[in-house]
């Protein structure tokens, strides 16, 4: 078993498996991550939830449906599983590469469990400057990854690559997520950052994680600003949104079952974010050689507000 004393999200991981992308300390409650010896039923009815390929002709890559005991989840990628938020238990069928299924396990199933324990998802990577936490929302293939790895370069800690753990209160934190990279070959310019290591290297993908003393533990991180990554032919600039106008934003990235109690509480998460901590839209080329102005730009407003 994994040391309890492991964790994500806010979790202590307990795991049947070895797996590879936990911190050091944090978390209170226990996640329970253990194998199921045979694929779960197939359910008549129809998906809570279906998420498209992305490439142009509506392949589905992955679905969940809603069980007697929470929740099933399947990828076309192998991946397939049985998820309990009420126990915090999610039971793995191990069908393909196991970093392949450890990076799917940190996205929806344990986004489930958390979501449970009424913390708040948000489509964002999330660094730590000067102490807080900075999350860099958009959606896929929007560059948060990039940026995120950009910054670990330049000697801040990654908090999360895609996916933010946010619980809210009236000083919002952020509970750091596992930490894996996932960077298509040519994000990675050349290289492989110095305090990483590559854990599987795919044609399209190379999963890396962050070395123990680059990773820090799994304490919440008071949550500083939002960040929503935009698209400028070419300058680097940061413009303050007022509350009222982020919450769209927020609500198009965030995750939520699709039953009117959850849209309520979804919506309410929302505007909670939006008027307790400071939004900002950032507006860069997205190309390498702007990454430099990028973050300078970030830590300049960091440290002037």
């Amino acid at each position: 078993m994994v040391d309890v004393t492991a964790s994500a999200f806010g979790f202590r991981v307990q795991s049947s498996y070895p797996l590879q992308f936990l911190r050091a300390g944090g978390g209170a409650a226990t996640l329970h991550v253990a194998p199921i010896s045979e694929r779960p039923l197939s359910l008549e009815e129809p998906p809570l939830v279906e998420w498209a390929s992305g490439n142009g002709k509506g392949d589905v890559w992955a679905r969940l449906y809603r069980s007697s005991h929470g929740f099933q989840f399947s990828t076309t990628g192998g991946m397939s599983c049985h998820i309990d938020p009420a126990t915090r238990t999610i039971g793995i069928i191990d069908e393909g590469e196991e970093c392949s299924w450890e990076a799917g396990l940190w996205g929806l199933p344990a986004l489930l469990c958390f979501m449970h324990s009424g913390d708040f998802p948000l489509h964002a990577a999330a660094v730590e400057i000067d102490g807080g936490a900075v999350l860099l929302s958009a959606p896929g293939r929007c560059g948060k990854t990039t940026l995120a790895l950009a910054f670990h370069r330049h000697g801040y800690r990654v908090l999360s690559e895609d996916l933010a753990c946010c619980r809210l209160s009236d000083h919002p934190v952020l509970l750091p997520g596992p930490t894996l990279l996932r960077m298509r070959p040519d994000g990675l310019n050349g290289d492989s950052p110095i305090g990483t290591r590559v854990v599987l290297a795919r044609e399209d993908r190379i999963y890396m994680a962050l070395n123990s003393d680059r990773a820090g533990t799994g304490d919440p991180v008071p949550i500083r600003a939002i960040v929503f990554l935009r698209e400028s032919p070419n300058e680097v600039r940061l413009e303050p949104i007022r509350w009222q106008d982020a919450v769209p934003d927020l609500w198009a990235l965030s995750f939520r079952l699709p039953d009117r109690p959850a849209l309520a509480r979804c919506l309410g998460q929302v505007i909670c974010l939006a008027r307790t901590v400071p939004v900002w839209n950032l507006y860069r080329p997205i190309e390498f050689a702007s990454l430099g102005p990028t973050i300078a730009k970030i830590v300049e407003m960091c440290r002037h507000t």
